[in-house]
């Protein structure tokens, strides 16, 4: 089963273990009561269930797990990738949400690699994916005409570009 990333813990909260997260959903409170992975910077993976969820402002929250209980065991994930099943979120195997894509290979329709999604600009009108190698920077928009393929399994996408699309990086 494939887990979404969902926020990212961006510190400590009082001394009794809570953290703040900053996330990429509207709403965290659906993962009450429920087992979520943390992913840490070093590569190790912490398996904790969320006890509660507090909104702070915006996309900003106070979480609490059962298995923190102190300043030391919260400061343990600094900077952990939450990442949960897609059931839990009500999200099928079909959808996906935007920050998905980020790190993603891109390739033309002719197979050259241009990079590799580094971003997302959410506009009025549909997202904007910044894709990004040591050069070139593309900023291509999330529609059909531009994105042919997007292979979650593989972790590509293949895109359609026009001229001026693509611009070589200013020092």
């Amino acid at each position: 089963m494939e887990l979404l990333s969902v926020g990212r813990v961006s510190g400590t909260h009082h001394l009794k273990g809570a953290v703040k997260v900053t996330s990429n959903i509207d709403d965290l409170e659906v993962l009450v009561g429920n087992k979520v992975m943390i992913e840490l910077p070093s590569g190790e993976v912490k398996i904790l269930t969320i006890k509660k969820i507090s909104n702070m402002i915006d996309k900003k929250w106070i979480v609490e797990f059962e298995e923190l209980t102190n300043k030391t065991d919260a400061s343990s994930i600094q900077n952990g990738i939450i990442r949960v099943r897609r059931d839990i979120l009500g999200i099928e195997e079909d959808e996906f949400l935007a920050n998905d894509v980020i790190g993603m290979k891109v390739f033309t329709e002719e197979g050259k690699s241009i990079g590799e999604v580094v971003d997302i600009y959410e506009t009025a009108a549909h997202d904007i994916y910044v894709i990004e190698d040591e050069e070139f920077e593309a900023m291509v928009p999330d529609v059909d005409v531009f994105i042919k393929n997007i292979d979650f399994n593989k972790r590509e996408m293949v895109v359609s570009l026009i001229e001026g699309m693509r611009e070589q990086k200013k020092e």
